[in-house]
């Protein structure tokens, strides 16, 4: 008779998701996932598999709730200059938010991207893509509008936000102040869809 999960499965993957996010793949050991889960190696490998397929599962629930956050940020009825100015902030809200280890699994998973087999990093590659899609289906989205001049490269600009997004988890977690990131947002607002 097999025995049942005495376990909550997505919960146990979220502490998991916490500790990948917080050190990263290759510092994170099957013992801190055991500690930090709760959970005997055998649960943790009949329920999730390997490390490689735990982090994998583990970064499928961020993308689930933190892009998938970030997207809906992009969408609905406020203007494109608002729902830009509203993924910076988020951003930051992200990194300063005392619940989240700070910055972005996706971004800090790629700049140890050496430690990634290629299913890993075509997921972690996908995510700031479809960020940078989205970004720059909403800038269409109002130059269609009107509300954003047509002549302005939604490609580009989309790109850029992309960077200043990047940039600016990378900036946190050097150690660069709340204020600071939001003055560069302040002054990346004003000129980005001029």
């Amino acid at each position: 008779m097999a025995r049942t999960k005495s376990f909550d499965e997505k919960k146990v993957l979220g502490l998991a998701m916490l500790l990948f996010w917080k050190k990263g793949y290759s510092a994170t050991s099957m013992k801190d996932l055991e500690h930090v889960m709760e959970l005997k190696p055998t649960s943790i490998y009949n329920a999730y598999g390997n490390k490689r397929e735990l982090f994998v599962r583990a970064l499928n629930l961020y993308l689930q709730s933190a892009l998938v956050g970030f997207i809906e940020s992009l969408e609905g009825e406020k203007s494109v200059k608002t729902a830009l100015n509203d993924v910076l902030n988020e951003t930051i809200h992200l990194h300063f938010n005392k619940s989240h280890p700070g910055g972005c699994m996706v971004v800090l998973s790629l700049l140890e991207s050496e430690q990634h087999d290629t299913k890993t990093k075509k997921i972690l590659d996908s995510a700031l893509f479809l960020l940078r899609d989205s970004i720059a289906k909403r800038i269409k989205q109002g130059q269609e509008t009107g509300e954003i001049n047509r002549e302005i490269n939604c490609r580009v600009i989309a790109n850029h936000v992309t960077a200043l997004i990047t940039g600016m988890i990378t900036m946190a977690k050097a150690g660069f102040s709340k204020k600071e990131l939001e003055e560069l947002i302040f002054h990346s607002s004003c000129n980005l869809l001029k």
